[in-house]
C-alpha cells in the first residue's frame, strides 16, 4: 500500500501546476474550555463539526471580487468552480502524529449574472469526524484548523496536490488500521464527487468503538468565521453561549446552540471537542479463569499494537491482568482444598491450606505495591483501582466459607500488618494477640514454610516476636528461678512463672519456661533427697530401738501370758489367752518386720523411693507401738513387766 501511495502522490505533484487559491480567511470567534478537570484516563477523543449561515458563503464568495464595500469589482481571470473546506488535526497518535488534513465539505458554485452562489444548506446534519480516538497523553489536546479555499476553474488541481500530500502521509505508517484505510476511502469519495460535480460532505466518521458504553463530555468549543481576507474583525457575543455549554457538557444540540451564538452576518463552524473515559471489562470473582486472563491479555495486546490504548493504560492493564492470574490461582487451591478436605491427611490439608494463604498473601502485597507505586496516578485511582478493591472483596468472601479459612485470612492479614507496621508488636499484650493469630493455623512443617517467600515470612515474624517476648516478659523470671534455692518455701516462684508460660501464645517461651522449671525441679529433688536420706537415717536408728524396745516388751508379755494362762487353765479360760497368744504373735511379727525393714535400706536410692522407705518406717514403728497399746489395753496385768 506504501508503495503504490507513493506512486500516485508523484504522478500527481509531476503532471499538475502550481496551487493557487482565493483568500476566504478563517476567524477565531469564540473558544470554550470546559472547566473539569480531564486526568490521564480521560485518553480518546470525538470532535464534532456543526456549519452554521450556509447561504451567507454567498456573500464571502461576492465580497471577495468587489470587496465588502464594493467599491471597485475585481475580475478574476479564472472564474470559481468550488469551495472546499477542509479541518487539520494534529497529534493523533493513530496517524502517527502527522498533521492530516480531512476534506469536509466540497461545494460546487455557480455563477448567475456575475455573481456566485453556492447551494449550501443552512440545516446541515453534525459531522463527526473521529469517534474515540486514542490521544498520545492526557495533556495533548487535539483541535481542529478549519480552512475553506474558494477554487478556479483553472486551479482545481489543489484538490489533486491535497490527496495527494494526505496519501504519502499515510503511506508511511507501518501497519495502516481500518481507520487508516476508511480515511482513505474518503479522499477517493471526494475526487469522485468532485468529477462528477456533486456536493460532497466528511462521511466516513473514524470509529474505533463500537457499542462502548463510554463516559463522556465536552472538553472544549471554538467557533471559526469564514470572512473575506478584508474583513478584519469578527464580534461573537460569548455570555450566552458560554452559558448554554457549560449547561450541557454531555451533548450539543444544534439548534439550540445556533440559537445561543446569535450569529447572522458570515457562514461559521463550530468545532465541539469531547473526551472519553477509558473503562475497564468489569469482572466478578466467578468469572475469573486462566482462559479469561489469557483472552483478555491478548485483547489488550491488540489494543495498544493497533494504536487504540495509550502507554499507560497499557502498563495499568498488564499489572491488573498479573492480578488476576494471582487471584485464579487461589481460586485453584481453594477448589483443591474444599475437594479434598475430608479425604486428606493432616499435613496435605494444611500444604493446601497454605497454598491458599499464599495467593491470598500475594493478593495483598500486589495491592499494597499497587498503592504506594500509582499513589497520584490518576489513571489507576479512577479506573484500575476500583477493580482491584473488587476481587479483593471476592477473595475475602470466598475466605470466609469455613473456620479454617477465616483463620488463614486473619493470619495473613495480621503478617501484613506486622511487615507493615512496628508498633503493631511493640507490647507484650499486642505481641501475644499477633502471636494468636499467627498459630491459629495448622501449617507444614518449619522447612517447608522457609521453602517460599510467605512461609519464610510466617517462620521469620514468629522468631522475631517471640524473642521479643521472651527477653521483655520471661527471661528475668527465668534468670531469678536458675538464681534461687531450690526449696519448698521458694515453690511460689516457680509455680507463678509456669502458669505464665502455660497462658502464653509464644510457643518458645513455653519450651524455655519448661526447661528452666525442669532444672528447677531437678534441684528441688536433689535437695530434697538430702533431707529425706537425712531423716532415713534418723529413722533407722529409731526403729532399731524400736525393735529392742518392743521385743522385751513383747517377751515380757509373753512371760506373763504363759505363767497366767498355765494358773487360770482350770477356770476355762484356755480360749481368751489362746485369743490374747494369737495377738502377742502378731505384735512380734511386726516387730520383725520392722527390724527386717531398717537393717534394708534402698541402694542409689531415688527421692520417691527414700520417701517411701520412711513412710514404711515410720508406718511399722506406729503399727509395733499400736500393737503393744491394744495389748496393754485388753490385760493390763500382762503388761506390768519391769
Amino acid at each position: 500500500m506504501k508503495k503504490i501511495f507513493s506512486l500516485f502522490a508523484m504522478a500527481l505533484f509531476l503532471s499538475q501546476q502550481a496551487f493557487a487559491q482565493q483568500n476566504i480567511e478563517t476567524r477565531l470567534g469564540y473558544s470554550y474550555n470546559d472547566k473539569f478537570e480531564f486526568s490521564d484516563e480521560w485518553q480518546y477523543l470525538s470532535t464534532d463539526i456543526y456549519l452554521y449561515n450556509g447561504g451567507q458563503f454567498n456573500r464571502v464568495l461576492n465580497e471577495l471580487e468587489s470587496g465588502v464595500k464594493k467599491k471597485s469589482k475585481k475580475n478574476y481571470a479564472y472564474e470559481l468552480e468550488y469551495l472546499f473546506i477542509t479541518a487539520q488535526l494534529k497529534n493523533l497518535k493513530l496517524f502517527g502524529n502527522d498533521q492530516i488534513v480531512y476534506p469536509l465539505f466540497n461545494f460546487h458554485i455557480n455563477t448567475d449574472k456575475k455573481e456566485y452562489h453556492t447551494q449550501v444548506s443552512d440545516h446541515l446534519e453534525v459531522v463527526r469526524i473521529i469517534d474515540k480516538m486514542p490521544l498520545t497523553s492526557a495533556q495533548n489536546s487535539i483541535d481542529a484548523t478549519i480552512n475553506a479555499k474558494a477554487v478556479t476553474n483553472q486551479d482545481g488541481d489543489q484538490v489533486f496536490n491535497l490527496v495527494a500530500s494526505q496519501l504519502v502521509s499515510l503511506s508511511n505508517l507501518t501497519n495502516p488500521s481500518v481507520a487508516v484505510m476508511s480515511l482513505v476511502g474518503e479522499f477517493g469519495n471526494l475526487l469522485n464527487s468532485r468529477a462528477k460535480k456533486k456536493e460532497y460532505k466528511f462521511s466516513s466518521t473514524i470509529r474505533l468503538y463500537e457499542g462502548q458504553n463510554f463516559d463522556t463530555r465536552l472538553h472544549s468549543v471554538k467557533v471559526y468565521v469564514f470572512v473575506p481576507g478584508s474583513v478584519k474583525t469578527v464580534t461573537l457575543k460569548p455570555a450566552k453561549l458560554a452559558d448554554y455549554l457549560s449547561k450541557n457538557s454531555n451533548k450539543l444540540d444544534r439548534k439550540q446552540m445556533e440559537e445561543a451564538i446569535g450569529y447572522k452576518e458570515y457562514p461559521y463552524i463550530v468545532v465541539a471537542n469531547y473526551k472519553s473515559l477509558y473503562k475497564v471489562d468489569v469482572l466478578t470473582g466467578d468469572e475469573v479463569t486462566m482462559d479469561l486472563i489469557e483472552k483478555r491479555k491478548q485483547k489488550i495486546q491488540t489494543a495498544y499494537d493497533t494504536k487504540l490504548m495509550n502507554d499507560e493504560t497499557y502498563r495499568q492493564e498488564k499489572l491488573y491482568v498479573e492480578f488476576l492470574r494471582i487471584f485464579a490461582e487461589m481460586k485453584q487451591n481453594l477448589n483443591a482444598y474444599r475437594l479434598n478436605y475430608r479425604n486428606n491427611s493432616l499435613e496435605v490439608n494444611a500444604k493446601n491450606l497454605f497454598g491458599i494463604m499464599q495467593e491470598y498473601k500475594r493478593l495483598k502485597t500486589a495491592f499494597e505495591a499497587r498503592e504506594k507505586e500509582f499513589d497520584k496516578n490518576s489513571t489507576y485511582k479512577n479506573i484500575f483501582r476500583p477493580e482491584y478493591e473488587s476481587i479483593l472483596a471476592n477473595a475475602d468472601l470466598y475466605l470466609d466459607a469455613d473456620h479454617n479459612l477465616k483463620n488463614a485470612k486473619v493470619l495473613v492479614n495480621t503478617l501484613q500488618e506486622l511487615e507493615n507496621s512496628p508498633k503493631a508488636w511493640d507490647t507484650p499484650a499486642k505481641r501475644e494477640a499477633a502471636l494468636a493469630k499467627l498459630s491459629s493455623v495448622e501449617l507444614p512443617r518449619a522447612d517447608f514454610l522457609s521453602a517460599s517467600v510467605e512461609g519464610e515470612a510466617i517462620v521469620r515474624l514468629t522468631k522475631r516476636l517471640e524473642d521479643m517476648q521472651y527477653r521483655e516478659v520471661f527471661e528475668k523470671e527465668v534468670k531469678k528461678l536458675a538464681e534461687v534455692q531450690a526449696s519448698d518455701e521458694t515453690l511460689s516462684v516457680r509455680n507463678a512463672l509456669q502458669d505464665k508460660a502455660n497462658t502464653s501464645n509464644c510457643l518458645s517461651c513455653r519450651d524455655k519456661v519448661r526447661d528452666a522449671v525442669n532444672e528447677y525441679n531437678k534441684r528441688l529433688e536433689n535437695s530434697r533427697l538430702k533431707e529425706e536420706s537425712k531423716e532415713m537415717g534418723k529413722l533407722q536408728s529409731a526403729a532399731e530401738q524400736h525393735v529392742l524396745r518392743h521385743l522385751r516388751w513383747q517377751l515380757c508379755f509373753d512371760n506373763n501370758l504363759q505363767a497366767v494362762a498355765v494358773a487360770s487353765a482350770e477356770n476355762g479360760m484356755n480360749q481368751y489367752y489362746a485369743k490374747l497368744s494369737e495377738k502377742s504373735s502378731a505384735f512380734a511379727a511386726t516387730i520383725k518386720e520392722l527390724d527386717t525393714l531398717a537393717k534394708n535400706a534402698p541402694e542409689s536410692p531415688r527421692l520417691q523411693q527414700v520417701q517411701a522407705y520412711n513412710k514404711q518406717l515410720t508406718t511399722l514403728m506406729k503399727e509395733v507401738e499400736q500393737h503393744y497399746a491394744v495389748l496393754c489395753e485388753l490385760d493390763k496385768k500382762l503388761c506390768e513387766c519391769q
